[in-house]
């Protein structure tokens, strides 16, 4: 009779997690979060109804993994585009980030509508707060301090300003995905609202 070995299971262990995973995000976009059930889950992925929580909780904290790899991927093409520079072109620079952010949610149109609808149905004060994307929320507040240091003018808080942006982008950006806002109006829309807001914050700007 064989034995796994400890790296073959933890290797299967993996893969159930990630079959999981990717069941839950194509129920989510075909069916919503409140239409997808954890048996309907585990019957994606392959695996019995108790393994499931073997891995995850519940479905809230399987979403919150996929809404996790989601908003670090997102964090990794924002830093790669933007390194502020006081000399850049702020509305260039504003609509570049936009494009990036709204194809990145259109592509995941499903798992954006499943983290608004849960937020719509829990209505708690972390998701309120937080929105669907605190951890591009840090790199912006980051950013921003950089930005300010480098115009001589530094905020007093740099997340403050961060959270307002983010969630005017939010809110635009639903609108394209989910109502009739075509991609380069909101493009255009979201770079002048972004501009405006940062030359109040530096007028250091408003010369440029």
């Amino acid at each position: 009779m064989s034995v796994s070995s400890p790296s073959h299971r933890g290797q299967q262990k993996e893969r159930t997690r990630a079959a999981l995973l990717e069941g839950a995000r194509g129920l989510f976009a075909e069916r919503g979060f409140p239409g997808t059930q954890v048996s309907d889950i585990a019957r994606a992925a392959g695996v019995a109804h108790g393994t499931f929580y073997v891995h995850f909780e519940n479905k809230e904290r399987l979403l919150d993994e996929l809404l996790l790899h989601h908003n670090e991927a997102l964090v990794a093409k924002l830093a790669r585009a933007w390194r502020p520079d006081a000399q850049a072109d702020p509305l260039a620079t504003a609509g570049k980030l936009a494009e990036i952010c709204l194809d990145h949610w259109r592509a995941e149109r499903g798992l954006v509508l499943a983290f608004a609808q849960r937020a719509g149905v829990d209505g708690s004060v972390e998701s309120l707060r937080d929105g669907i994307n605190p951890q591009v929320g840090r790199l912006l507040g980051e950013r921003l301090a950089e930005l300010g240091a480098r115009l001589g003018q530094p905020l007093a808080d740099p997340m403050l300003l961060a959270q307002a942006l983010l969630g005017m982008w939010t809110r635009v950006a639903m609108q394209h995905l989910f109502g009739n806002v075509p991609r380069k109006r909101a493009v255009e829309l979201l770079a002048s609202l972004s501009v405006g807001a940062l030359r109040a914050a530096f007028p250091a700007l408003s010369s440029s």
